[in-house]
């Protein structure tokens, strides 16, 4: 591999990184081939140690909210991600319910009307808020735990809520002759919902944190 290409690739890695083995792996790389299979693992594991550096950046200490996920993992991984979950099926009814204003007045109900134009973009935000903002957060939580190597009981236990949660909310709508209100009501009885929420946030926080494991004991 040419000294240009094998510099580009060392740059990929964290600077903390670079200053212990940079020299070192750019010579190593320099003696190799060239081929696309060298380039795609370089580019993976620079990304595996830009997500979960495994060398300190001795020349920066911890951020703020390093430090919150210390010392309330309970806060950050619980009732923060509660709080933005509530904050996104907020922001879903609301656009449900000014939608129905703007887009369909007179209609006693949002759900029976038939959609055009900008109105399916408007209401899509809404519905993409209130399906999948569960998910979202969930794999927040899962990449945010792993990244600050937090003990697994808090981001479980966050990622539980966040499945608790996600499976009960219902919006309920009221039609037009009753006060055209949109509200959200929780009903926990939707066991098979709640699992698969949490499965599809929790298998890739434990894929992460087995990830994390074996780069740094490799």
């Amino acid at each position: 591999m040419n000294r240009r290409t094998a510099r580009l690739l060392v740059r990929l890695y964290p600077r903390a990184w670079r200053e212990r083995y940079g020299t070192e792996f750019e010579a190593m790389l320099e003696r190799g081939q060239g081929d696309f299979q060298t380039f795609a693992n370089v580019v993976w594991s620079a990304l595996g140690e830009r997500l979960f550096p495994t060398v300190p950046d001795s020349n920066t200490g911890p951020t703020l909210f390093q430090s919150w996920c210390a010392r309330a993992p309970w806060a950050m991984f619980g009732i923060a991600p509660l709080v933005l979950l509530v904050a996104a099926y907020f922001a879903a009814c609301f656009i449900l319910w000014s939608g129905w204003r703007i887009f369909l007045p007179g209609m006693e109900t949002p759900f029976a009307a038939r959609l055009h134009g900008v109105s399916i973009l408007y209401f899509g935000v809404g519905r993409w808020l209130y399906f999948y903002a569960p998910v979202a957060i969930g794999w927040a939580v899962a990449v945010t735990a792993a990244r600050q190597q937090s003990r697994a009981i808090w981001p479980v236990a966050g990622l539980v809520l966040i499945a608790l949660a996600g499976g009960a909310a219902q919006v309920q709508t009221y039609r037009a002759s009753d006060g055209g209100r949109v509200s959200l009501d929780f009903f926990f009885g939707h066991t098979v919902h709640t699992l698969v929420l949490f499965a599809v946030t929790v298998i890739p926080y434990l894929i992460l944190r087995i990830g994390r494991e074996r780069r740094v004991g490799v």
